[in-house]
């Protein structure tokens, strides 16, 4: 039934030949409407998948299909899976790079990036508003650092509120203001604390940051370092604390992302 048969009156509404008539005529513009109307959230980015993605993409400026080395195919030395009898021999003509399509999440990470920057005003200041709503969810914090001299340095630290579970929270936060006991509940994984969080990012998302596709900054400014904290969630500094560096016992010493 479309919303129009309830708008019969009573006296044609015992009649069902006119009802299945108003019906038959009525019902495809309600399907169009309500077509119409799925459109928003289709091609909204935080929902949007597949082809609607990709439409948006061709909106934005940035293609989902990105050049990526080749590997794993190609006879590498102590290296599992390609070595002797198992790789292959890399001919003159042979490729270095191929072409790969982006996940759904990490081409919306992308392309939230890349909003940002078309309409980024030029100033500092603005830049950790636009880093905190791209990166939302993605498991990493950025910060852009002005060196002051045409460079820029990228720090990448591990967002501990997407590493750590919630039951694991609550054991933190109790710990750390004498709160009441934490029942483990059943079938409960802690999390991998003797592997660096960075390490634990997914590969797609790490080829996306080393290639700069979540770097902003200005024409004619170049990038100096990118880097991250060699173990945990904070770069070590004195007498400094914040969402990117903390002192003993919390922060480490950075090293090359």
């Amino acid at each position: 039934m479309s919303k129009y048969t309830g708008l019969i009156t009573n006296y044609h509404a015992t009649k069902p030949l006119f009802y299945q008539h108003v019906d038959l005529s009525t019902r495809p513009l309600v399907d169009v409407s309500l077509v119409m109307s799925d459109l928003v959230s289709a091609f909204d980015i935080d929902y949007a998948t597949g082809v609607q993605l990709d439409v948006l993409g061709k909106w934005i400026g940035l293609s989902r299909t990105v050049s990526a080395p080749i590997a794993g195919i190609y006879l590498e030395f102590d290296k599992e899976k390609v070595g002797w009898d198992q790789g292959v021999w890399q001919g003159p003509f042979d490729p270095d790079e191929g072409f790969t399509d982006l996940s759904d999440e990490t081409y919306r990470t992308v392309l939230k990036v890349k909003i940002a920057i078309n309409n980024w005003d030029g100033q500092n200041d603005t830049i950790p508003y636009i880093l905190d709503k791209a990166l939302t969810g993605t498991g990493i914090k950025m910060a852009i650092v002005d060196n002051q001299d045409m460079s820029i340095s990228v720090w990448l630290v591990p967002d501990k509120e997407y590493f750590l579970n919630i039951t694991e929270r609550l054991i933190f936060d109790s710990a750390m203001n004498d709160g009441e006991i934490i029942m483990i509940p059943d079938g409960f994984l802690p999390s991998q604390y003797g592997v660096n969080p960075v390490d634990r990012l997914p590969a797609e998302l790490v080829w996306v940051i080393k290639n700069n596709y979540l770097t902003v900054k200005a024409a004619g400014v170049r990038l100096r370092e990118f880097i991250t904290p060699s173990d945990g969630y904070y770069f070590f500094g004195f007498d400094v604390e914040n969402d990117y560096i903390a002192g003993w016992d919390n922060g480490a010493w950075e090293e090359n992302f």
